[in-house]
C-alpha cells in the first residue's frame, strides 16, 4: 500500500465527511468526485511576481509558467503552454520568437527588443502602469540596486543576462514627461557585464534627457 492510500485511509474516519461538505480535495480518492472539488488561491498573483522580477528568479518564473499550464490546459507542460501563448496573446509579436522554457536560461529562447516592446505594450494596455510600477524594480532596488539611482522613480525595468549576453526592457518617464517604452540588448560581448550595464545606463539617461 502507497503512503497516499495510507494516508487516505487514516483520514477516511474521521475527516471524509467534514472533506466533502466542505468539497476539499485531497487526490487518490474516487469518493471525492472533481464536480465536487474547489480551488483555493492562497497568495494574490502581484505577490509572486513582484519578488520573482526583483530577484529575477528563474525558479519562480519557470513554476509560474506551469501554473498558467494547468490553470489553462488542465496540465502542467512548457512546451503545450508555450504553443497556446503563440497562437493567442503573442500571435500578433512583430518578429516570430523561438521560445524554450519559462526560466529564460535557454540558450534556445529568441526574442528580439522589437518583441519585447511588443509584449511590454500590451502589458501596459491590460495591466496600467501603477500595478507595472509595483511589480517592476525602479533605479536602485532589485537587480538594478546598483544602478539608475538618480533616475529612481523614472525608469521601471527588468535586466536579463546570459554569458556574452546582457538585456535590459522595460519603462522610461523622461525630463519632458514622456513615456518611453525600451529594450536594449548586447550580445556576442567579450567584456565585463558590469560594463555593458553601465553603458546602456549611460545611454538610458542620455535618452531620458533628451526627450
Amino acid at each position: 500500500m502507497t503512503s497516499k492510500a495510507i494516508i487516505n485511509q487514516l483520514l477516511e474516519d474521521t475527516l471524509y465527511k467534514r472533506l466533502l461538505n466542505e468539497n476539499i480535495y485531497l487526490g487518490g480518492d474516487e469518493k471525492l468526485k472533481k464536480e465536487n472539488t474547489k480551488v483555493i488561491h492562497s497568495q494574490p498573483t502581484d505577490s509572486l511576481l513582484k519578488p520573482m522580477m526583483h530577484r529575477s528568479d528563474n525558479f519562480f518564473a519557470e513554476q509560474s509558467l506551469l501554473m498558467v499550464s494547468n490553470e489553462t490546459l488542465g496540465y502542467m507542460s512548457d512546451e503545450k503552454i508555450i504553443d497556446t501563448i503563440l497562437k493567442t496573446d503573442f500571435k500578433d509579436l512583430p518578429q516570430k520568437p523561438r521560445w524554450a522554457d519559462g526560466s529564460g536560461l535557454s540558450r534556445y529562447n529568441l526574442f528580439t527588443p522589437q518583441d519585447f516592446v511588443a509584449i511590454l505594450s500590451k502589458m501596459k494596455n491590460e495591466f496600467g502602469m501603477e500595478r507595472i510600477k509595483v511589480i517592476f524594480p525602479t533605479g536602485g532596488e532589485g537587480t538594478i540596486s546598483n544602478y539608475y539611482k538618480a533616475d529612481s522613480g523614472f525608469i521601471y525595468a527588468k535586466t536579463g543576462t546570459l554569458s556574452g549576453v546582457v538585456a535590459f526592457s522595460g519603462y522610461l518617464y523622461t525630463r519632458k514627461g514622456k513615456l518611453l517604452i525600451f529594450s536594449t540588448l548586447i550580445n556576442n560581448h567579450q567584456a565585463n557585464a558590469a560594463d555593458i550595464r553601465r553603458t546602456i545606463e549611460k545611454f538610458i539617461q542620455g535618452v531620458r534627457n533628451k526627450y
